[in-house]
């Protein structure tokens, strides 16, 4: 079975990257857009030229290039024994036996899929819009341990 990742969780998450990219890149770019003056501080806008819609247009298209990637190759394959995880054209793969602990609280008030292997690394992945993919993995991991025996087997990791 194949499931998409709920759209607005990637949207969200894309919205606040772009925030952050368009500041750093607006300060570290400020000379394009105004004219500064060293000795009182006070910053005049220049008038618009190419390098200044050139420099919006392309952060612009990177973005929805991005998104539209993001929202047509992150997407999950439910299995018999196993979960794959499709992001970008590469492929993780999650064997049901190999998960010691789901973290189905957090999963369910964050509507994501938080859960550690084996080896106590913890992996973090948005959820689809129904929740199938935690039900699954609550039904199909056998091995799966509760809070108490979890943090006294790894009381190194941060739970």
């Amino acid at each position: 079975m194949k499931l998409r990742v709920a759209p607005w969780r990637i949207v969200w998450r894309f919205l606040v990257v772009f925030l952050v990219i368009t500041i750093i890149l607006f300060l570290s770019t400020s000379a394009v857009y105004f004219d500064i003056d060293l000795e009182t501080w006070t910053w005049t806008p220049k008038p618009w030229e190419f390098t200044q819609v050139f420099i919006i247009i392309v952060l612009g298209v990177v973005f929805v290039t991005f998104l539209v990637m993001s929202l047509l190759f992150y997407y999950y394959k439910i299995e018999d024994k196993y979960f794959i995880m499709k992001r970008f054209g590469k492929e993780y793969q999650f064997e049901y036996k190999n998960i010691e602990f789901i973290d189905i609280e957090k999963s369910k008030k964050k509507g994501q899929v938080i859960f550690y292997s084996k080896t106590a690394k913890m992996r973090y992945m948005l959820g689809d819009k129904d929740g199938i993919l935690l039900e699954t993995l609550i039904k199909k991991c056998p091995e799966t341990m509760s809070v108490e025996e979890f943090r006294r087997r790894h009381p190194e990791e941060r739970y």
